[in-house]
């Protein structure tokens, strides 16, 4: 078999139109790539946030497929909320499909850590990849550091205050030209049909930073970086899992849940002062141990940033979750959407749908809610238990949070913790010699590019996956063009997945944004 020229993909986590239209006159090589290429908006997973979103990318399903639906859901047998990462992911990558008949590269895509075998190399991302082992084959990590000196994590994770510091953007274009660097080394020195590098930390900066200069200076670190790759004969396919805009209103579901009587919570007890001195050591006890935790999964510079109070914080997260009432609620919610009913009554979800689509903020009088959707008109695939029994899409300029840890009675208030928040619209675009230069007619799932990138490399697409191939994007000439679509019965993966301590998680979660 002839081999095809190879592919190079470039995920870019929150990459959005909204950014990417206000500097394309300081982007050229964005702009050469949109002038000799394609460029559509990419629907994301539903709710369209990095977990599941990258999940379903590299598998082609949906979250009911994978039974992810955010970075923690309700375990609705122990009624406790468990991380996603404790998942398993018994779906097999596309990659891993690939690398059956062809060598792959893989770096950088987030929730796919540990690594799992595969024909080529594969390097763990962000947020939960395991400082110690994080490469395949393993042997490939000590050459990753001597030679590229590669950093897995930012030795500090920006906030609202702290992001547009000089310190932080350098790490952070430090890791870019990282991970750029071995990029072309792979293309260079590696006879490889696919390299695919994911880039999941300018995300978080964006939710932090949103447009600001310094997010502008990494954005144009990535052109530069584009364009000595763009000037090879490869196809260059880039695409984000979600978009982003600017938040000016946050909605805390769980206190409205809470305010209209579907969701009980026992009040806090009264601590003695017994209670107090033990809870004060206990807490002490348990920063030694998050600590020895933490430098396991992080550099030992991020660890020796971790404040006392950040456990704390967690622990009021917790601790609200261990004070709802179960018994005598009817519904809860994750942040960013995912809805459970809990009295599995039809009608609660009925009412609970409409009365959703009725809340308006007192403040401007808009809508919160663009869509409500239960889960069977959103997946495609019989519905798991696991599941949220509502999916709800927030119209432009809100964020949706679950509960204010400080004043659990808020409903509505102004921008807390993120300046930008996750919406449904990505971006996809690309060029090459396979690849075509006319408007693709239809708006693309995230789900739509494992069976696309199977079948441009000649590659069977499993019958397991919901997405489907994207036949606009390639060149009228092109032999991905020209030639049938071949299915397979595909395999699930058997190999043992990732177990790693919650404590670790969660507090990588609180440092992304995602946790309060």
């Amino acid at each position: 078999m002839t081999r095809s020229v190879p592919t190079f993909v470039l995920g870019i986590d929150g990459a959005t139109f909204r950014l990417l239209d206000l500097w394309i006159d300081d982007l050229p090589n964005f702009s050469k790539l949109l002038e000799d290429g394609f460029a559509t908006e990419l629907r994301s997973s539903t709710p369209p946030v990095t977990s599941p979103a990258w999940r379903c990318y590299a598998t082609g399903k949906d979250p009911a497929s994978i039974g992810v639906y955010w970075w923690r859901q309700l375990d609705r047998e122990s009624q406790r909320f468990v991380s996603a990462d404790d998942i398993p992911l018994t779906s097999k990558c596309y990659w891993e499909f690939l690398s059956d008949d062809k060598r792959v590269a893989v770096v950088g895509v987030p929730l796919n850590a540990p690594p799992r075998p595969l024909n080529g190399y594969l390097v763990s991302g962000g947020p939960f990849a395991d400082q110690d082992e994080y490469t395949y084959p393993a042997a490939f990590q000590s050459t990753l550091e001597s030679k590229f000196d590669y950093q897995l994590h930012p030795d500090v994770y920006p906030s609202i205050e702290n992001a547009r510091d000089r310190e932080i953007i350098s790490d952070f274009e430090k890791m870019l030209d990282q991970r750029f660097d071995l990029i072309e080394w792979f293309l260079d020195e590696k006879s490889l049909d696919l390299v695919n590098l994911t880039l999941f930390y300018i995300n978080v900066l964006q939710h932090k930073a949103w447009d600001a200069p310094e997010v502008k200076h990494l954005w144009k670190r990535i052109d530069e970086r584009l364009g000595t790759l763009l000037n090879r004969d490869i196809n260059v396919i880039i695409h984000s899992d979600h978009g982003l805009h600017e938040v000016e209103r946050v909605f805390y579901l769980n206190g409205w849940l809470k305010e209209q009587g579907y969701l009980s919570v026992d009040p806090p007890a009264e601590p003695s002062v017994h209670d107090r001195l033990f809870d004060t050591a206990k807490s002490v006890l348990e920063m030694v141990k998050m600590k020895a935790t933490l430098k396991r999964v992080l550099p030992e510079s991020t660890v020796d940033t971790v404040r006392p109070d950040s456990r704390r914080r967690l622990m009021d997260t917790t601790e609200f979750e261990t004070r709802v009432d179960f018994e005598n609620s009817r519904a809860i919610a994750s942040p960013q959407g995912p809805v459970y009913i809990l009295d599995a009554d039809l009608e609660t979800r009925t009412e609970l749908r409409d009365r959703l689509f009725d809340v308006t903020d007192p403040e401007t009088g808009e809508a919160v809610f663009a869509d409500v959707k239960p889960a069977e008109e959103v997946y495609a695939h019989p519905i798991p238990d696991a599941a949220p029994d509502l999916l709800v899409e927030w119209n432009d300029g809100f964020e949706i949070k679950d509960i204010h840890s400080e004043d659990p009675e808020r409903i509505f208030g102004p921008p807390y913790g993120v300046l930008a928040d996750n919406e449904p619209t990505g971006i996809l675009l690309g060029s090459g010699p396979d690849i075509t230069a006319k408007e693709v007619s239809n708006t693309p799932l995230l789900y739509d590019l494992a069976p696309t990138f199977l079948h441009l490399h000649d590659e069977p697409i499993p019958e397991s996956m919901d997405g489907s191939v994207l036949f606009d994007i390639f060149a009228d000439d092109s032999e991905a063009s020209a030639r049938s679509v071949r299915t397979t019965e595909g395999e699930e993966f058997n190999g043992v997945d990732q177990d790693r301590e919650g404590s670790a998680v969660s507090d990588r979660l609180r440092d992304l944004g995602y946790l309060e």
